[in-house]
């Protein structure tokens, strides 16, 4: 490929391949280039300049806008001619989203669940009509979207993760498999769709975002990253915000309308006995390393510190019980009990923080559970169940936080969770899917006087709580 007003007769001047998600560059008679763009390394074993994939972008428009000639044997990826089968017609938000990502074909789009960003996607799709991989963190949400994507298109879609590895125009991949065909696939696709893409400011899957050339990037999520750090990564990896709509902005004409309840419960008094008696150790010990928090990592730091001596690991150890006694404590299964009366015709999804607590749950209610151990087959025959009714209340261990399309769950209950934002507001998100007459209610179960009155605080921390009752 040469600047399409560069002479024929002309010799180029930069020269560009790819080569194992790396970018080579020859620019001997344009060494300006080096200069301009710091992320060019001198390579001696190929004598050749190199630089990540995901420069790509940034190298040939500084050379198009420059009017320098170069050849350019990088991309592998096709041009389609793909037609949205669909009757819906979309929403406005859909449409702005659309028009903004548009202007640059990079960026990011914040929408809550369940308004439709895998069809906004397919819209993007469409209009750039390039070959296309889509990523997503589980082999859940990549078997999803491969569905969708080929009722609305009409066309195979390619399956990377879960065993199998399918490449086609349009493919879906789980971030780990991306990452591990990066080398070999880093040239096959020019749109690239980080689904969840919060995900992506972690060591292993950035490397993966940098081995990819495709100019054309798009990130989706309901709950952007608010540290300053990772939202300078997902810039560079992705682009910008160009579009961002809250649960607020949205709730009663796009999504259900919704009430949040937190309920505070006692803790009996044997368990606040033993509750007392863990946290004091805990506390006492702490105290003797005020030094550690306060401080990046402090929690990971005062770990290993407290690993080093039997008084350390004990009072790990009560920290650890303390904990568990406020989780699961026996009056919020009373509260329980009196939630799924209540709502004894809807359909009920009930959080979870750890396996044991979901287990616990499960059998003392005789309910369907789902964990991070739960076998794909029986994953599917559960889910299937609950959406069709038969099994209307659903236990997880946090495995449903994101990515699972439940439209008919309208109940929400957490039984226990972490203090993340992040965390709370896709769990709101699994029960706000619009449906006529449905009103969606979050129930947030915690113990008085202990850790978990905090916890609750810190997670509230979010616009979808504001003034909602």
């Amino acid at each position: 490929m040469n600047h399409p007003e560069s002479s024929q007769n002309q010799t180029p001047t930069v020269d560009i391949r790819f080569e194992r998600g790396t970018l080579l560059v020859s620019c001997e008679l344009y060494p300006k280039l080096a200069q301009v763009f710091s992320w060019l390394r001198w390579d001696s074993r190929s004598r050749y300049y190199r630089c990540h994939a995901y420069r790509y972008y940034e190298l040939i428009r500084h050379l198009y806008l420059g009017r320098i000639d170069y050849t350019d044997s990088t991309p592998n990826y096709n041009t389609l001619a793909l037609s949205l089968k669909s009757s819906f017609t979309p929403f406005d938000f859909q449409t702005e989203a659309l028009d903004a990502w548009t202007r640059s074909k990079r960026g990011i789009t914040v929408l809550p669940t369940g308004t439709g960003k895998s069809y906004l996607s397919a819209l993007m799709i469409e209009k750039i009509q390039r070959s296309t991989l889509i990523l997503a963190p589980t082999i859940d949400l990549i078997l999803q979207w491969q569905k969708n994507l080929e009722e609305w298109f009409q066309c195979p879609v390619g399956l990377l993760g879960g065993g199998s590895s399918e490449i086609e125009d349009i493919t879906v991949s789980t971030y780990d498999s991306a990452r591990i065909y990066a080398e070999k696939l880093g040239n096959r696709f020019c749109l690239l769709i980080f689904d969840e893409c919060h995900h992506l400011p972690s060591p292993a899957y950035t490397f993966m975002a940098q081995s990819y050339i495709a100019p054309y990037r798009l990130g989706l999520t309901a709950t952007p990253s608010i540290e300053h750090e990772r939202q300078l990564l997902l810039h560079d990896l992705i682009g910008p915000v160009v579009y961002n709509r809250q649960i607020q902005q949205l709730s009663g004409e796009f999504l259900a309308p919704y009430q949040v309840q937190t309920i505070e419960v006692e803790l009996t008094y044997e368990e606040r006995q033993q509750y007392d008696h863990h946290r004091a150790i805990y506390q006492a010990y702490r105290d003797k390393v005020p030094n550690l928090f306060g401080r990046k990592n402090s929690w990971e730091k005062f770990v290993m510190y407290s690993y080093r001596s039997a008084e350390g690991r004990a009072a790990l150890q009560s920290f650890a019980a303390q904990k568990q006694i406020s989780l699961s404590a026996e009056n919020k299964m009373a509260e329980l009990t009196r939630i799924l009366l209540r709502h004894n015709h809807s359909r009920i999804l009930i959080f979870t923080n750890d396996n044991k607590t979901a287990y616990f749950i499960s059998s003392l209610f005789l309910l369907p559970l789902i964990t991070h151990e739960t076998k794909a087959k029986e994953r599917k025959t559960i889910l299937e169940n609950f959406r069709s009714g038969e099994w209307p209340f659903l236990v997880n261990s946090r495995v449903l936080n994101e990515g699972v399309d439940v439209p008919e769950a309208n109940i929400a209950v957490v039984i226990s969770g972490t203090s993340t934002v992040r965390e709370h507001v896709q769990r709101l998100g699994r029960i706000l899917r619009k449906q006529e007459g449905k009103t969606a209610i979050l129930y947030e179960i915690i113990t008085t006087d202990t850790g978990e009155i905090y916890t609750s605080r810190r997670r509230r921390e979010h616009s979808a709580y504001n003034d909602v009752s």
